[in-house]
């Protein structure tokens, strides 16, 4: 099996090309529901494939022609075009992100927009979310240890750097084959100082399951706090295989809206 654009010998089976990073399935199904999916943004972003959608953005596996890597791509729903606002909050946000410099921490290489199209542009995560290794088998405490370690350092450097990531929870926590964890999802990273103009719009980021209660009220108090109450929640979930809440009614989160 020879990749379909550079010709070079593929393991039978493969998707992309490890050479050039051509996707090596038919993008025409994919390309009629998601017409970013082989497009280039800036003349050098090849969008092959969607892997991820969150609130604030979509991700793509996509390539780098210029430097020949492959790399994951967040864009901003077009929807949210004509919130200015909003748009200037990502685009921020992406780049407060890219200054962090954390072994931790996923690279952030570039943050651009190219017509209507807000995006940024990552380092490609080859692994697994730990809410996938999770969901098959609790981890035993040797293994949860530097797993968990490696998360609080991430945190710690976000913190440090004077930002609140707001959406720490197990699937935006990506697990090597060689053990090394990486905390992913800045799209709703915000500075803790000099960025009230930014979370004005009335939109309450995070993931219930594991948002502070002060969080799910929008709370001005909303700070690193928050991230821990969410790692402590992460730290259960390693260890049993399940959240501390499962029901709404039950959930500090969902109470908290409910009496706001």
């Amino acid at each position: 099996m020879n990749c379909t654009s550079c010709n070079v010998a593929l393991a039978e089976g493969s998707d992309f090309c490890p050479t050039c990073g051509a996707p090596q399935r038919p993008p025409t199904l994919v390309a009629a529901v998601d017409p970013l999916v082989g497009t280039t943004l800036k003349e050098q972003y090849r969008v092959d494939a969607p892997i991820g959608q969150g609130g604030m953005g979509a991700v793509y596996r996509g390539f780098d022609l210029n430097l020949r890597r492959a790399v994951a791509i967040k864009v901003l729903p077009e929807r949210f075009n004509s919130d200015k606002d909003l748009v200037e909050r990502f685009l921020r946000e992406a780049q407060a992100a890219a200054r962090l410099d954390h072994p931790n921490i996923v690279a952030i290489y570039t943050v651009a927009t190219d017509g209507q199209t807000h995006f940024f542009v990552m380092k490609l995560i080859n692994g697994q979310t730990l809410s996938s290794v999770v969901r098959r088998r609790p981890l035993d405490l040797a293994r949860a240890i530097p797993v968990l370690e490696q998360v609080c350092d991430g945190l710690d450097a976000i913190h440090r750097a004077g930002f609140v990531h707001r959406d720490v929870k197990s699937s935006n926590i990506m697990i090597e084959p060689n053990g090394h964890v990486t905390l992913l999802d800045f799209g709703i990273l915000r500075g803790i100082e000099g960025a009230a103009q930014l979370t004005q719009t009335g939109l309450v980021v995070g993931t219930p399951h594991y948002m502070a209660p002060e969080q799910a009220r929008s709370s001005k108090l909303v700070d690193h706090r928050s991230d821990i109450y969410a790692l402590g929640v992460v730290m259960y979930e390693v260890l049993t295989g399940r959240l501390p809440f499962l029901a709404p009614t039950e959930h500090p989160a969902f109470l908290a809206c409910a009496r706001a």
